[in-house]
């Protein structure tokens, strides 16, 4: 095994020049290298496009909502007191559809009331709202015209009815944010948590539901008491993510066949080299030396390719997940992909995962070309030498 280990070193990083064998070595590295970057890059992108979705939403609704079956509001202090629950922290709120008015400009919006507001609204004096004010998203301020500072006005239409009123009130533009995610972006609006009681005509000490800003265990669902039940943000964006697993294998399988020709790479080199080598295997055959020893030559060899290619990839994957994160040099548009540059997030684990897969194909696909040691004669080979 130790000769075996040491010849293979030298046929891969043999100083002699001209020497095939160190070009062929160096040749399927490389190539290997770029197949593992293509598809470390791939995975790098699906898991930083699923991560970045997940923050925004656990950032915008919150890890996950607990709200009335029904859709119908409640009084948490006497309705909600049969729900375990009480050692989370839990931020209630009222939402709503009505209609915003400035000028000649109409737009329906998502009302959301909140106690606190959520953490992405920067630059914000307070973490609540006071009666009047209202922060909403940069795309409506765009469509209505209007800057931060004016009054708008929101007039309720989400339960009419004989015996009330449709409200509108008047709002004073406090601040705008951005998330990304043009679905909330072009929509939503946050106010005092009783300022949008009033605006539906919610009795008093009512909420919609609770919002959810910390993990909890898989089994949580099942605490929660009929009629309430309780959603995550991966749930409420189900189809979302069902797209985005949809989309990972076929993506791996496809760049993984550019891995496969890196691997065939190394199979055709080690084939070239073993011919190109028949004079020396010849030579350790005629001293007395095992097939299964000359074989473990070529198998080392390309097990170290594989490792240095992987190598390589990784630090070519590093390098350019570096550039695009500093740089951002491949930018997108954030209408269609909830964000305005190609995400990258490397995986330490998924790294590992592919080093070994591409570890044990080279070592299949160096042993393949092996079976030709033991076909080859000392005789025949040293016959002219």
């Amino acid at each position: 095994m130790i000769i075996s280990l040491r010849l293979a070193l030298r046929y891969v990083f043999s100083n002699k020049k001209q020497n095939f064998s160190n070009y062929a070595s160096f040749l399927a590295i490389g190539g290997l290298s770029i197949g593992v970057a293509s598809l470390m890059l791939t995975a790098s992108i699906i898991s930083g496009f699923e991560k970045i979705i997940i923050e925004k939403l656990d950032l915008i609704i919150g890890k996950g909502r607990i709200t009335n079956i029904f859709n119908q509001s409640f009084n948490p202090n006497d309705d909600f007191q049969n729900t375990n629950t009480s050692s989370l922290k839990l931020n209630r709120y009222v939402q709503g559809f009505s209609m915003l008015r400035y000028g000649n400009h109409a737009e329906g919006i998502l009302v959301e009331g909140l106690e606190i507001l959520p953490d992405f609204i920067n630059s914000f004096s307070s973490d609540s709202l006071n009666v009047g004010e209202i922060i909403i998203g940069q795309n409506i301020l765009t469509k209505i015209d209007s800057e931060i500072g004016d009054i708008i006005y929101i007039q309720s239409f989400q339960k009419p009815s004989f015996r009330t009123n449709t409200k509108i009130k008047p709002f004073k533009i406090v601040n705008v944010f951005e998330t990304g995610i043009q679905e909330y972006d072009d929509i939503l609006v946050y106010v005092n948590i009783n300022e949008a009681r009033s605006l539906f005509n919610y009795p008093k000490n009512h909420i919609s539901g609770f919002i959810l800003n910390e993990n909890v265990n898989a089994n949580f669902k099942n605490q929660i008491a009929y009629p309430y039940y309780f959603e995550s943000s991966i749930d409420k964006h189900s189809l979302l993510f069902e797209w985005i697993n949809l989309q990972r294998w076929p993506a791996y399988i496809m760049f993984g066949l550019i891995a496969l020709v890196g691997l065939i790479n190394v199979l055709s080199a080690l084939s070239m080299i073993i011919i190109e080598k028949s004079t020396q295997i010849g030579i350790l055959k005629a001293q007395g030396m095992e097939n299964i020893v000359l074989r473990f030559i070529f198998i080392i060899q390309g097990g170290i390719i594989s490792l240095f290619g992987s190598f390589l990839g990784g630090i070519i994957a590093l390098i350019i997940i570096f550039l695009q994160t500093k740089f951002m040099l491949l930018p997108i548009p954030s209408d269609i992909y909830f964000m305005d540059q190609i995400p990258f997030y490397f995986d330490f684990l998924t790294y590992i995962y592919i080093t070994i897969s591409v570890f044990l194909f080279s070592i299949f696909s160096s042993w393949l070309p092996t079976k030709y040691i033991s076909e080859l004669h000392p005789n025949k080979v040293l016959k002219y030498l």
